[in-house]
């Protein structure tokens, strides 16, 4: 779980302000965002608020999402599923898999060959107001070794 503190004066910033840095620190705060995380190194470590909210935004990133989060989904099943050329499915699975909302993995066939295909890791996004302080709370799920080595046994 990833955890934000902000101070009381931060206004959320407008789809437009959210840049694509992954580090930053916010324009109207010179604090850097407090943050908390699991023992994961696949995890990126500076997911912030503006980047969650900015890919949020994107109706094509909600609609990935919301398919992969049943279903391992290739580019190709995706670009079907969202109506949406496949070079616009990579660029926002690239944000997705950045900003650890996404999970990518290979899923062998047949053939001999394999797919990738992702997966949404984002369980949970909550925004808190509580005395004075805005709390950023990102969970995800299935990315600790139990969940790899039953996906990998599956698999066979």
């Amino acid at each position: 779980m990833i955890t934000t503190s902000l101070g009381p004066d931060i206004v959320p910033p407008s789809p437009a302000d959210v840049l694509p840095s992954r580090v930053r620190e916010h324009a109207r705060d010179s604090t850097p965002q407090v943050m908390t995380l699991p023992d994961d190194p696949d995890v990126p470590d500076d997911t912030t608020l503006e980047a969650v909210v900015g890919l949020l935004d994107d109706e094509h990133v909600r609609t990935i999402l919301t398919a992969t989060s049943g279903d391992a989904l290739s580019a190709k099943e995706l670009s079907e599923r969202c109506d949406v050329s496949q070079a616009t499915i990579y660029r926002r699975v690239e944000r997705l898999t950045a900003a650890g909302l996404v999970d990518e993995r290979t899923r062998p066939r047949a053939d001999g060959h394999h797919d990738t295909v992702y997966v949404a890791t984002l369980d949970e996004v909550s925004i808190r107001l509580r005395n004075g302080e805005l709390r950023f709370d990102l969970e995800r799920r299935g990315n600790d070794v139990a969940d790899r080595l039953t996906r990998l046994w599956e698999d066979f």
